[in-house]
């Protein structure tokens, strides 16, 4: 008997990171749609940067992700960029 596939979840940005980060700015990044909008906003003219690149695959790999593991790796890598842009 054949099975279905099971169909493709949507990514969930609105998923917590493993830990609130705050910013110089005293903003806080709670959510992966917050770490992802500060990229997108503060960070898209940023030409190449390894660590930055690093941290945006991670973060999609955290929302098409139900692993808890993958968020905390994603995390971490937002903090990296985060803190020493």
């Amino acid at each position: 008997m054949l099975r279905a596939k099971r169909p493709h979840l949507a990514p969930n940005y609105d998923r917590r990171l493993a830990r609130r980060i705050t910013l110089a700015d005293g903003t806080k990044l709670i959510t992966l749609r917050d770490a992802a909008d500060l990229f997108a906003t503060q960070l898209a003219t940023v030409k190449s940067w390894w660590s930055l690149e690093l941290a945006i695959e991670r973060l999609i790999a955290a929302a098409e992700s139900a692993e808890r593991d993958t968020v905390k790796i994603a995390t971490y890598s937002i903090e990296r960029v985060v803190h020493f842009r």
